[in-house]
Parts: structure tokens; C-alpha cells; sequence
């Protein structure tokens, strides 16, 4: 905090403990908690500065009031202090290389949520739902996503080195060489019993229309039914999921975005962009998010498609930059909803054929061997539509 930063924090203090102290009564008169909180913060604010045993660094704890402020709303609001917003503001250089991993925070740390297809996290053993303890033995206890997200970044050829916490072992140490990463494009082939199978690593702007040709050749083929893998997709826009969802609907909601401040917005499918009405059957896990938890809510709302696995990620948010006198918030502002009402930010998509892995000691694929019956069963009974 600058010094003239303190000297008007000093010159309207007086204003504010009385602003306050008024938004208290009346907060309690209008049923209002919210100028009561505040009045109990600026108190415990006073404490700390006349009480505590050693001298207060104000800046540091200041920062650490930052941090559970926004650790209490989701895992992807933050604050960026002024470095940090220089830095997020910065566009990301043709020549900084990656390792290819979409983050959040869960548990007051640094969280993957998926590993992008063929990235050097994913060769590396970098697993989604990995805890980062530390990057370059800078610990992730106090940083946002947009400040993790840069740290990964760097010359290609460079080294990051990763302490990973994962359930039911101990620290993993990880060295991952960065690499400038190229898009993974949707991979389509034939499987048993007249079956496309598409698996989607990533979304892009150009996704849907690369998937449209994809079901045109495996209708060509002779499938009969598909398979949309959709396990460990968290790259790209909820736009990008919109466009895809529209390929196997008729008509109807595709996703709401809503907000208190941002007014509602809603997608409905062009039902001239539908290119598959046979049946099918969507796999979905724990990195599942964005894009394709967007595809999902909307094809499982409308009974278009069954959803197997695992509940996904939850991590579908619209954000704002605020800046204030020193630094940022970066705030999620709005939630995507399925179109039955469900957020999905925060939440997930919970399928309606869960298949759990835990404690599963087999080389199977459970969740692909699933979806296979499950679909055998909706060939034999008419397509399903979107109302």
C-alpha cells in the first residue's frame, strides 16, 4: 500500500466506521447482514493493527483478506495485486511455450482440471484433479488461477518443476519441459457393432464444424449409433460448446448464462445445424468442463442422450476484470445453466448413468464399456429428440 493510499485510507477512516456503524442498524432493520459483517471486519482489521503480539505488515495481511474473500466465493475469482495485473493483462506471446493443463482451485490450492490431449503434462504424468502444491517451489497457496496459468508458461524447451499432492499417495515431484502446444482436433473412427466413436480432447471455434464432417463420414459408414467421449475435455469457450451441442439437437434450450448484474442470455438450437438424430450416448468424468459440461447439460436435459461417468468438473464461469486503487478482482459474474435450470458452474453435470472408478483395480476402460450397453439399449427404442 503507497503512502498516498494510506493517507486517504487514514483521512476517511473516521467517514467510513460511521458509514458503517449506520449500515449496521439499518442492515438490522432491513434484515441486511451484509453492513453488520463489514462492521465486524473493520473491528477485527483494528484489533489486529493495536493488538497483536509483533508488528503488522498491512500490505501482507491485507493480501491474505484478499485471498479468503475471494477462496470463499469459487475457484476461479481472484485477486491480482499490481503486478499480477500487468502481467494478466499482457497478451500471451507466439513464443511462450506451455504444458498444457486448464487450472481452478480446489481445497485453498492450485487444481487441474484436465490435462489437454498429448501435452507435455499428460507425458509427464501430470493427472486431472492433481493438486499443485508448489510451482518452481513457489507455493500455490496464494495464488489465482491467472497467476498460476503464467507461471506455467515460458521459453520453449524450459523446465517447470511441479509438486503435485494426490489422493492416496505421497507428494509427486514432476519436472515438465515446456512445448509450444498445436491444437487437438476431434478424432473419429468405427468401432464394434456399427458404432462411431468421437473423442474430443478440446473445443475450438472450429470444432463443430470439423465434428459436422466427421458424422457425415460415419454415417457414410454405416454407423448406427455414437459414442461422444467427452472424458478430460476443458479446453475452449462455452460457445464452442453451444455450436457442438446444436449438432444433436432438433430445437430447444441449449444453455442459459445469468447473473444479479448481467442480464440473461439465452442459446436455442438452430435446428438447421443438427447433423446427427441417431441414437447416441455421451462419456463424461472428473475432467470433464467449460465446453463440453455445456454439451452435456443440454443433451441430458433435453433426453437427447444418456451421460456416463463420472460427475464433471463444474467450471463454466462468466468473469469481469474490476480494477481498484491497487490491483484487481477478477470475479465471476455470471453462471452457465443447463436448460432445465441447473448451474453447472460450481456444480457439474451429474450423469445419469453414474459408473465410479474409485478403488477399481482393472485395466478396462468401465466408463466406455458402459456407455457400449447403454447404447445397445437405445438403438433398439426410436431417437430422441429435443422437445
Amino acid at each position: 500500500m503507497n503512502t498516498r493510499v494510506r493517507l486517504v485510507v487514514a483521512l476517511l477512516s473516521t467517514g467510513l466506521v460511521a458509514y458503517i456503524a449506520l449500515g449496521s442498524v439499518l442492515g438490522r432493520v432491513l434484515g441486511d447482514t451484509s453492513y453488520g459483517q463489514l462492521a465486524v471486519f473493520n473491528e477485527v482489521v483494528r484489533l489486529v493493527l493495536e493488538a497483536y503480539v509483533d508488528p503488522v505488515n498491512i500490505d501482507r495481511t491485507m493480501d491474505g483478506a484478499y485471498l479468503g474473500l475471494t477462496e470463499a466465493l469459487d475457484g476461479d475469482s481472484a485477486y491480482l495485486d499490481d503486478e499480477e495485473l500487468k502481467a494478466f493483462q499482457q497478451p500471451v506471446r507466439d513464443s511462450d511455450a506451455d504444458i498444457g493443463v486448464v487450472l481452478s482451485r480446489r481445497f485453498g490450492f492450485l487444481a487441474v482440471v484436465s490435462t489437454r490431449p498429448g501435452s507435455p503434462a499428460e507425458k509427464s504424468g501430470v493427472k486431472p484433479g492433481d493438486i499443485i502444491k508448489t510451482i518452481d517451489e513457489r507455493h500455490s497457496r496464494p495464488l489465482g488461477v491467472p497467476t498460476g496459468e503464467r507461471l506455467l508458461r515460458g521459453a520453449p524447451g524450459s523446465v517447470v518443476k511441479l509438486r503435485l499432492l494426490r489422493a492416496g499417495s505421497d507428494p509427486v515431484a514432476v519436472s515438465v519441459v515446456r512445448e509450444r502446444i498445436q491444437p487437438e482436433p476431434p478424432q473419429a473412427k468405427m468401432i464394434e457393432d456399427h458404432t462411431g466413436y468421437l473423442k474430443v480432447g478440446e473445443f475450438s471455434p472450429q470444432t463443430a464444424e470439423t465434428l459436422r464432417g466427421q458424422l457425415a463420414n460415419l454415417k457414410r459408414d454405416g454407423a448406427s449409433g455414437l459414442l461422444l467421449d467427452l472424458r478430460g475435455a476443458a479446453y475452449g469457450s462455452p460457445e464452442d460448446g453451444v455450436k457442438t451441442a446444436e449438432l444433436f439437437l432438433s430445437g430447444g434450450v441449449v444453455t442459459r448464462l445469468a447473473g444479479r448484474t448481467v442480464p440473461e442470455k439465452i442459446w436455442n438450437a438452430d435446428p438447421s445445424r443438427n447433423a446427427w438424430d441417431l441414437p447416441m450416448a455421451l462419456l463424461v468424468d472428473g475432467g470433464t468442463a467449460g465446453p463440453a459440461e455445456v454439451v452435456a447439460a443440454a443433451l441430458l436435459d433435453a433426453g437427447r442422450s444418456p451421460v456416463v461417468g463420472e460427475r464433471t468438473f463444474g467450471r463454466a464461469p462468466h468473469q469481469k476484470i474490476v480494477t481498484l486503487p491497487e490491483g484487481a478482482l477478477l470475479l465471476t459474474v455470471a453462471k452457465y445453466i443447463s436448460p432445465k435450470g441447473n448451474p453447472i458452474h460450481d456444480k457439474g453435470v451429474e450423469p445419469s448413468v453414474p459408473v465410479s472408478l474409485r478403488d477399481e483395480e482393472t485395466t478396462d476402460d468401465l466408463i466406455l464399456k458402459k456407455a457400449l450397453e447403454v447404447l445397445k439399449t437405445e438403438t433398439k427404442a426410436e431417437p430422441k429428440k429435443a422437445a
